[in-house]
């Protein structure tokens, strides 16, 4: 039971969630470092994340059912009942929220609010409606960085904005790559995916025009004076290998490039997160 409730909560999905958190956090940190109010954060947005995952399992268990990479989650492979997956989610959706709000600041928990409706109430049905769910999905997942900045400032700015630009733009290529190599299964979910409605060539093309736009939003963390020269010129380095594994996404469009492309959008946020932390101004 504790197994599968563990796989709800898809900690190694959530990982890039967490340390795009605390990257955003960090850099928003002016005074000492504080390791509780650092671990308070980041243990309620990661129950955060469980929760909304949680939840998305719950919403998607017959979709999920029908296709192989899913099929034996929880719920719908029929090892947990729905019942026991809903009051999960939503207690540690509770849980997270009020530990927000309690120990962290009210700014910090409402943005953890839009996050939680903005995955759950819109993005997750519209999966099933159009393709385009795709960049309503990029929002809540672009927010996290903007978490940790507030709970460290108390405040947004352009900083916050900067952040949330890098992680809502390098997702499209991200999940682009995904849904060309499991298109099929995705169709036959009823889930509505650009490579389905628009076909992988087009869908090439977004893959490239958003990993383009990643070079001049990793370079305004530079401009804003948050990172330095090491920072800029990593990022464009960084930024013209994803630029580069996109082309050859959309000049190729098949599911091993698609799978090239999704393998060094992985590696490219660790690194580009790593520079920024490391020559923060």
């Amino acid at each position: 039971m504790f197994k599968d409730l563990l796989a709800l909560t898809k900690p190694r999905l959530n990982f890039l969630v967490l340390l795009s958190a605390l990257a955003g956090n960090e850099m928003g940190r002016s005074g000492a470092f504080e390791p509780w109010r650092f671990f308070e954060f980041a243990a309620a947005l990661f129950t955060l994340a469980g929760a909304s995952s949680a939840l998305n399992m719950w919403m998607e268990r017959g979709p999920d059912a029908l296709m192989a990479r899913t099929a034996k989650r929880p719920m719908a492979s029929g090892r947990m009942k729905p019942t026991a997956g809903l009051v999960f989610g939503l207690a540690l959706s509770v849980v997270s929220i009020a530990w927000l709000g309690m120990r962290v600041n009210a700014l910090c928990a409402w943005l953890g609010v839009a996050t939680w409706v903005s995955y759950l109430l819109i993005y997750t049905p519209l999966k099933r409606v159009t393709s385009m769910a795709t960049l309503v999905g990029a929002i809540p997942g672009a927010l996290p960085p903007v978490m940790g900045w507030a709970a460290a400032t108390g405040s947004l700015g352009p900083q916050a904005l900067a952040l949330f630009a890098i992680l809502f733009l390098w997702q499209i290529p991200h999940f682009l790559a995904i849904a060309v190599m499991y298109g099929d299964e995705y169709k036959s979910a009823g889930f509505k995916v650009m490579p389905i409605e628009q076909g992988r060539e087009g869908t090439g093309r977004q893959m490239a025009l958003y990993s383009l736009a990643m070079l001049p939003a990793g370079l305004a963390v530079y401009r804003l004076g948050m990172s330095g020269k090491v920072y800029a010129f990593a990022s464009i380095a960084l930024g013209l290998g994803y630029t580069l594994a996109a082309l050859y996404a959309a000049r190729v469009p098949q599911r091993r490039s698609a799978r090239s492309l999704l393998l060094v959008s992985v590696m490219y946020l660790p690194l580009l997160l790593t520079f920024m932390l490391a020559d923060k101004n």
